[in-house]
């Protein structure tokens, strides 16, 4: 192991294009180049990790550092794979909150925004085509924006697009694929008493985030908001079933009503976890940083720096807990017809709360100063059909958009405001 901490700290560092990108390079270094899983067990690994809430390809490389050195691998592998994209995030909540008042920082970030309206918009549209292809997926998609809209909350809307899909016809049967021959399963594949294990695990993490908590509230950490952040986020990874963007959203409504957030820094918020490598689930690390910044004005960077660890912490131990506990079954466990039919209403749930969300970031963008703004039409359009084209990575259209807000307030034009 000890030089595997510098393979997972490159894989964290280069982790661009959200969770498809990502499980593309696990699987260049862990099957093609470095042979630490075969292609079967990969797979294996893989479809369990999505069936799972919390970020898929943190999970998978969890597994991957698990197979390698137990507990201590997966450990490492699952922490170096976060670690780079947690730090960058940190210092641009830094830069976010401690350059509000100077202008060229004021109109980078304003000028992001068209450019997370497309992103959030082309989310819903990439998870759509995949969870909504049948009238009744349809039909839960528009139940649940409707629920979301009146105010339902969203954890409850999940549970019933989850009952609901689980009653829809089961989709036709596909011929199952002939197993790969002469690829015998891993030696420490455990065969017996699988509750056991799992319950152990379990009553070990609860003992762990138990202890966390005590440690976050006896040292009033984060200006005394670290409790508040530590349970928020750790309900936040429970609920992220079929992605971040499942429960994004939630997260981000949440902050605001809470006060931790201001509307327009949801913008931010999706930015720069769009921006930066790792899950797009970082988006707590700012949150969280944000809060403590604002509850303690007098150690605000310290407050700030507690939070973000919070949030990050606790967004992340579940995922952990999950992989520990599950990791030895993984190539026994398959997703049964049900499971699958309820997947597909958590999907049409997701897309709901997904299209909510990019409706009010569309408003507020595009009609930032009462009237429409043509020019950051313009760059949600051009952010929009750079990224469908594949011309350009989801951090250049930011960055790009960033500087035109940028030149648009150093030549005195009208627009992104």
């Amino acid at each position: 192991m000890s030089g595997d901490w510098r393979t997972w700290l490159m894989i964290g560092a280069v982790g661009f294009g959200g969770p498809a990108g990502q499980v593309a390079i696990l699987h260049r270094e862990l099957v093609e180049r470095r042979r630490w899983l075969d292609e079967e067990e990969f797979l294996s690994a893989l479809r369990l990790c999505m069936l799972l809430p919390g970020p898929e390809a943190q999970q998978l490389a969890t597994y991957a550092g698990w197979r390698r050195d137990g507990l201590a691998g997966g450990l490492l592998a699952g922490t170096l794979f976060v670690l780079p994209g947690a730090v960058l995030v940190t210092a641009l909540a830094w830069l976010h909150a401690a350059g509000g008042s100077w202008p060229l920082v004021r109109a980078a970030f304003a000028g992001t925004r068209p450019a997370v309206v497309a992103l959030v918009a082309l989310a819903a549209w990439r998870i759509g085509r995949k969870s909504v292809t049948s009238p009744g997926a349809v039909a839960i998609l528009a139940a649940a924006a409707a629920a979301l809209a009146a105010g339902v909350a969203f954890p409850w809307v999940v549970v019933a697009a989850a009952i609901c899909g689980g009653l829809l016809p089961s989709p036709p049967a596909k011929p199952a694929a002939d197993p790969a021959a002469g690829s015998p399963p891993p030696a420490d594949t455990a065969t017996g008493r699988p509750l056991g294990h799992i319950a152990l695990v379990v009553g070990l993490s609860v003992v762990v985030w138990a202890a966390a908590l005590w440690a976050v509230v006896a040292t009033h950490a984060a200006g005394g908001r670290g409790a508040a952040i530590a349970r928020l986020f750790t309900t936040t990874t429970l609920l992220s079933i079929g992605g971040a963007y499942a429960v994004v959203p939630w997260a981000l409504d949440e902050s605001v009503a809470r006060g931790w957030l201001e509307a327009d820094e949801r913008f931010t918020a999706l930015a720069m976890g769009e921006a930066t490598p790792g899950p797009l689930i970082l988006v707590v690390t700012f949150i969280g940083f944000m809060a403590g910044w604002k509850a303690l004005p007098d150690a605000a960077l310290q407050a700030g720096l507690s939070g973000a660890s919070i949030a990050t912490l606790f967004a992340f131990l579940p995922s952990f807990a999950m992989i520990f506990g599950l990791a030895p079954f993984v190539r026994s466990i398959q997703a049964g017809s049900w499971v699958g039919r309820a997947m597909t209403g958590v999907g049409a749930a997701v897309v709901a709360a997904i299209l909510l969300l990019a409706a009010r970031l569309a408003g507020d963008a595009f009609l930032a100063a009462g009237t429409l703004d043509p020019l950051a039409i313009a760059v949600a359009a051009a952010a929009a059909a750079a990224l469908v084209a594949g011309r350009a990575s989801t951090p250049i259209v930011v960055l790009a958009a960033a500087v035109i807000g940028v030149v648009t307030s150093l030549i005195g034009g009208s627009g992104l405001w």
